[in-house]
């Protein structure tokens, strides 16, 4: 063992062993003699170590390194082998970014009892042996996740890989750092204080406890220095952007001196690509649209629901020719206003559980004789509506008669006669025909943007719905006769945007002619989805 450049096979085969936690009581023995007896077997261990290496447990090995060699600093003998013990601490600093996790595990073990004066060894004591890693991070919170292969579960060691598909992930490290993964993503796991993201976006909120915390890419390194910060990974580039604090951002080439090291401050961003960190401007409306810092829980969403089925008369509403309710409380604001209150143009019929209207000369386009045009509906801030809920009114009309031209019955939303979306069916140019119609009202005449498709004919049985979905509306229609449908889809209207109490309800008007008919409208009923408060 005295040749440094000739180590024995069996010395080798001692370090292997050792390494692998194989050795019984008599082999750890001769081990330890053999690193007490001869300088040069303690510097081919460490040589041996370097050659199992694995570039991504580099903050690991250094973060045992860094603790050794603090404590070598505190001890106060200076004696001869002490000094030769120091180099080869050095030595092994230098070189344990390159350890494999078990063999880091070991070689932190080694380093730490060195550094305790060598004593374990002159003392008659023991080298430590391998030992199972403990959790360096927990999964705390998952919203919607759908993993690449199983999901992880329990205690996360390093060298874990977290692959999301979809969805968010909340990963606590034990030094206190808190990050929150959007699928899809690859993060892997390096140690208590550092991971690795392979392709995909995260953000971290590091406290002052875990300043230094770090997040490697193929590209680069980011490195905490008590911040809030996100990271996306992509192929060729990864990009920074810092919310609070500060981070310090370097290329993959960073790890050697001389390396270009760039510090990011609050609101700024950087790009880390071709070997090189490049500054760019992110504004922080952008940045918090594009990052995700935390989970929210997602929405309860309760539907709200009012039904009519005509089959009973109620106190409450417009009132029939009979002064029977008919369960329907409003009318669109600026209609109706010359009707009796026991309105001739209605029947409530429960035996058959319908309403029956007839038609009158009316037309929301251009105002014409409003006050005799039959809009009857509910108000939906009656059902908690505030402005921002989605909404659907459904009404079932059966055996359809045959309006005039341009007459037309369906459905409408709105605040006013001279603000609203109304569709259903519009007579066509031949008698007894229909087209189904969508159309936005504004300041009493129809927008250009009217949507109109297929041909329905007298007798059909109908269902109707209109619907208001992030942002849109449609008109569906139901050709209960023949098991069809067709739906319309138009922008809402800007006028309509931030109002927060609309009427929504049914109507039938014969346009452009005197010409009265009767519909009748069965099981109307409006849904709007609210969001319900979560208990804390």
């Amino acid at each position: 063992m005295n040749e440094r450049d000739k180590p024995s096979r069996h010395w080798k085969d001692l370090i292997d062993d050792y390494l692998d936690g194989l050795l019984d009581e008599a082999g750890m023995e001769e081990f330890e003699d053999c690193l007490r007896a001869d300088v040069h077997a303690r510097e081919y261990f460490v040589r041996y170590a370097q050659l199992h290496t694995h570039l991504h447990l580099e903050a690991r090995a250094q973060e045992a390194a860094a603790r050794s060699l603090e404590r070598i600093k505190s001890l106060s003998a200076v004696a001869s082998p002490q000094r030769e013990q120091g180099k080869l601490l050095s030595l092994l600093a230098l070189r344990a970014g390159k350890l494999t996790l078990k063999r880091l595990a070991v070689a932190a073990g080694l380093l730490l009892a060195i550094a305790a004066g060598w004593g374990l060894i002159r003392m008659g004591g023991s080298l430590p042996r391998p030992e199972d890693e403990s959790a360096i991070a927990w999964l705390v919170n998952a919203q919607d996740c759908s993993w690449s292969g199983p999901g992880p579960t329990g205690n996360l060691q390093a060298g874990k890989f977290l692959k999301i598909e979809r969805g968010l992930a909340e990963i606590h490290f034990q030094c206190g750092a808190r990050v929150i993964l959007e699928g899809p993503s690859v993060l892997e796991l390096l140690s208590s204080k550092s991971a690795r993201l392979a392709s995909g976006k995260l953000t971290a909120r590091v406290p002052a406890e875990a300043i230094g915390f770090e997040i490697l890419s193929p590209q680069g390194k980011v490195i905490d220095r008590g911040t809030e910060f996100g990271v996306v990974s992509k192929k060729g580039s990864t990009e920074v952007y810092v919310f609070e604090g500060k981070v310090e951002a370097l290329p993959a080439e960073g790890n050697t001196p001389g390396s270009p090291m760039i510090n990011l401050t609050e609101h700024q961003g950087a790009l880390i690509t071709s070997g090189q960190v490049l500054i760019r401007p992110v504004l922080p409306a952008a940045a918090e649209t594009r990052f995700i810092r935390t989970i929210v829980p997602p929405p309860v969403i309760v539907p709200r629901t009012q039904r009519l089925l005509f089959d009973n008369v109620l106190d409450s509403g417009v009132k029939d020719r009979l002064g029977r309710g008919t369960g329907l409380t409003h009318r669109l604001p600026g209609t109706g206003k010359l009707l009796a209150d026991w309105d001739s143009n209605l029947c409530l019929n429960p035996e058959r559980s319908q309403l029956e209207l007839t038609t009158t000369n009316s037309d929301l386009n251009t105002q014409f004789k409003l006050e005799h045009g039959e809009y009857l509906g509910v108000r939906l801030a009656d059902l908690g509506f505030t402005g921002k809920e989605d909404f659907a009114a459904t009404v079932t009309i059966p055996n359809i008669p045959a309006l005039e031209v341009i007459g037309q019955f369906g459905l409408y939303a709105g605040v006013a006669s001279d603000r609203n979306i109304r569709g259903g069916l519009i007579g066509h140019d031949k008698a007894g025909q229909y087209t189904q119609f969508l159309v936005n009202n504004y300041q009493g005449c129809d927008t250009a943007d009217i949507c109109k498709v297929g041909l329905l004919s007298t007798g059909t049985d109908l269902r109707l719905t209109l619907k208001r979905t992030d942002g849109k509306y449609s008109m569906t229609v139901e050709n209960l006769t023949v098991g069809s449908s067709s739906t319309l889809t138009i922008r809402q209207p800007g006028f309509l945007t931030s109002e927060h109490d609309l009427y929504v309800g049914l109507f039938g008007a014969n346009t452009q002619s005197e010409v009265r008919k009767t519909l009748t409208f069965k099981d109307f009923q409006v849904t709007i989805w609210t969001i319900a408060m979560r208990e804390i």
